[in-house]
């Protein structure tokens, strides 16, 4: 689990409405059903106009990443590519089928593997991986600029609320004592626009687009082995390539269930 996500939104929630009790305020004055209305399902409403039908499903499905991220084993993956090599270099190509119809092996992996087995070129592999890795970035991403369109019409939709309560107050002006209060209802839109956008929507879009990155990483980093093995690269050659693609994943520990 990636506790990072629930402590960072309790945080979050409790460094505003702190801040707002020490300054003498009331955590009750931003319970407000008519600008959670307008502000939160009238920006849900505009985001899913902006938004094709089968990406609600993908930022729906993208919430578990969120708070449950799957593993990048970066040292993991290549240790197996290393040892894929080495079985290939005593034994050749056919050696990895074995590995490759196991069932158990990385998908990606087995993908990148079924080309090589096929006779495909290291240019063909190259070729024919890119183009998938391009497709499966553009369907992760999906997800992620859902919760990034919803982030960038929230505020927009709180500056509407906040305009729609100040027409309210308008119509109350030969009513001194309801002048104040009203004004004070009209900006908990604004900051329901402000607050969800910036503290749930930008930060889950950002978290993913993170995640995004490390698996294209992953992706790029077996697709490098496989050609390599393709290749006919040593083992020990080809190692040192692939350790480039660990970086600062501290050996792809850094991301557990």
């Amino acid at each position: 689990m990636d506790i990072f996500s629930p402590i960072g939104l309790v945080l979050a929630f409790v460094g505003v409405i702190g801040g707002m009790v020490l300054e003498g305020g009331h955590p009750q004055a931003l319970i407000q059903l008519t600008a959670f209305m307008i502000v939160i399902i009238g920006s849900l409403g505009a985001t899913m106009v902006a938004t094709l039908p089968s990406d609600v499903g993908n930022a729906i499905a993208s919430l578990k990443r969120i708070f449950l991220p799957e593993k990048h084993d970066f040292h993991g993956i290549m240790e197996k590519v290393i040892e894929l090599a080495n079985l290939a270099r005593r034994e050749g190509l056919l050696a990895l089928e074995t590995y490759a119809n196991s069932g158990e092996g990385d998908p990606f992996l087995v993908k990148c593997l079924t080309l090589a087995i096929d006779g495909s070129s290291a240019e063909a592999i190259r070729e024919t991986i890119e183009i998938d890795m391009h497709i499966t970035e553009e369907d992760q991403k999906a997800g992620m600029k859902f919760w990034e369109t919803w982030g960038a019409l929230a505020p927009t939709v709180g500056v509407l609320g906040a305009v729609l309560g100040l027409m309210h107050v308008m119509s109350v002006l030969d009513q001194p004592k309801l002048i104040g209060p009203g004004i004070a209802v009209a900006f908990v839109a604004t900051v329901y626009g402000v607050g969800f956008a910036n503290v749930v929507c930008l930060p889950m879009s950002f978290k993913l687009k993170r995640h995004i990155e490390h698996d294209q990483l992953l992706r790029a980093m077996i697709l490098e082995g496989v050609v390599g093995i393709q290749s006919g690269m040593a083992p020990g050659a080809l190692r040192s390539r692939l350790k480039v693609y660990l970086g600062g994943h501290g050996g792809g520990h850094e991301e557990k269930k």
